[in-house]
């Protein structure tokens, strides 16, 4: 406690010295000036020379203000190291914020040829976090020993104590293992699919599984460095395992059924499917295939739904999007009267169903007799629509249109009826 009290403390002091103060002035002055410039120079809605010709220039055009800033930070740093012969500090953060804009010229690079959601998670999670924090250590590292202040102990069990850097190191070390490790692991994938030419779910499980070997292989490194023994090591393994047999039994098995999906591909992001538990009228898409549960979207309320993993191996499934293409068999039935012809009827139906926008012409509107009932006979017009999520409206729409030609042409759609004969009642008896 004595230590931190006296650490800040001299951080304090060190910020009061008219050198340092001087640098602050120093810098006050620079963003100033740079502010001024940059709304009298425009440099991000100025047209730049062959910017028509080279996308490029557009791209990096974002950049120019932040190089102007640099240049004026190195500028006005030489000319205080010049006049009053300090300038470490105005150099320092020069340097920082050179490396930057350097980071910012990688990424811009970086999205035209790899995914832009990885990259930009890259981004946001690790390269800005990695900044701030290899800023701030450096900046303090000028005012202060901070070897010394990291390997001052902070927790003591026993007779053995965890340093500040032990404790950096377990925090940050498995945030930007859990953080960074997407972007390395698809450049792997990447190259494993153009050596063995997977396909694009093995891709994708590919990835996955590069992904966790190098957070697992990154934790137990942490570990080792730290100075945790191979006997505790060992420990922990044998009650993971136990935690698989028992409590997380569930979620290890939808883990390596998410794999499972991704290798086979049975189940692909787009595709349209319901399950065996589904009313067969409201089919679902599917949004996102993750390693625990698969989300699904239904259109008929716009909810997402959250499938794990193992439901796809131990229930039916029923898929509307396969290999082949999306189209989709749809249905209606209709019931018509016994005096109406039934090639009349069936030519009804037909003709309706081919002045639908959304049924394919070919194959062709189909109407079929299925069976005698004890009131009508049942119709069935059957027909083949492009995008399975549109079965209920389109439905719909045959549904009222079938309803409107039988009303002009006639037809009757009769209520279900029965004649009782009651046998030993008088002709004429009304009860």
């Amino acid at each position: 406690m004595n230590s931190l009290s006296e650490f800040f403390t001299n951080v304090v002091s060190d910020f009061a010295r008219p050198s340092i103060l001087l640098q602050l002035v120093t810098l006050g002055l620079t963003i100033l000036s740079w502010l001024l410039l940059t709304k009298l120079l425009n440099l991000d809605n100025r047209r730049w020379p062959f910017e028509k010709r080279f996308k490029y220039i557009t791209t990096f055009k974002k950049l120019a203000n932040g190089l102007l800033l640099m240049l004026m930070l190195r500028g006005f740093g030489l000319a205080l190291d010049h006049i009053a012969n300090v300038a470490g500090l105005v150099f320092f953060l020069t340097d920082f914020y050179g490396l930057l804009l350097l980071s910012r010229f990688f990424i811009i690079i970086l999205m035209f040829y790899a995914p832009i959601a990885i990259v930009s998670r890259f981004d946001i999670y690790v390269l800005r976090p990695s900044y701030l924090l290899f800023g701030f250590s450096s900046f303090l590292s000028q005012i202060y020993d901070l070897p010394s202040l990291l390997a001052m102990p902070a927790v003591v069990i026993g007779g053995d104590s965890i340093s500040f850097n032990d404790i950096c190191l377990i925090i940050f070390g498995s945030y930007f293992l859990a953080t960074g490790s997407s972007l390395p692991a698809s450049g792997l994938a990447w190259i494993a699919a153009k050596a063995f030419q997977l396909s694009k779910p093995a891709l994708r499980a590919t990835e996955l599984i590069i992904k966790y070997l190098i957070i697992a292989i990154g934790i137990i490194s942490i570990l080792l460095i730290v100075g945790v023994n191979y006997t505790f090591l060992a420990a922990i393994s044998g009650g993971l395992s136990v935690g698989l047999g028992f409590g997380l039994k569930e979620v290890f098995s939808n883990f390596i059924s998410g794999l499972w999906l991704l290798v086979e591909g049975s189940v692909r992001p787009g595709d349209v499917l319901l399950l065996e538990s589904g009313t067969g009228e409201d089919p679902c898409e599917v949004i996102e295939l993750g390693m625990r549960a698969t989300t699904l979207w239904r259109d008929r309320d716009n909810v997402e739904l959250v499938v794990p993993n193992q439901l796809f191996f131990t229930q039916q499934m029923v898929t509307y999007s396969g290999v082949r293409d999306r189209h989709r068999r749809g249905q209606v039935l209709i019931h018509a009267a016994y005096r109406h012809p039934p090639e009349q009827v069936i030519a009804i139906l037909e003709a309706v169903a081919a002045t639908i926008p959304r049924i394919l012409e070919t194959p062709a509107p189909k109407g079929l007799l299925l069976r005698y009932d004890d009131s009508a006979i049942t119709y069935a017009i059957r027909y083949w629509i492009e995008d399975p999520m549109n079965g209920i409206g389109i439905a719909s729409q045959v549904g009222i249109a079938i309803w409107k030609s039988f009303s002009s042409h006639g037809i009757e759609i009769p209520y279900p009826q029965r004649v009782l004969h009651a046998e030993g009642v008088p002709p004429g008896y009304i009860s």
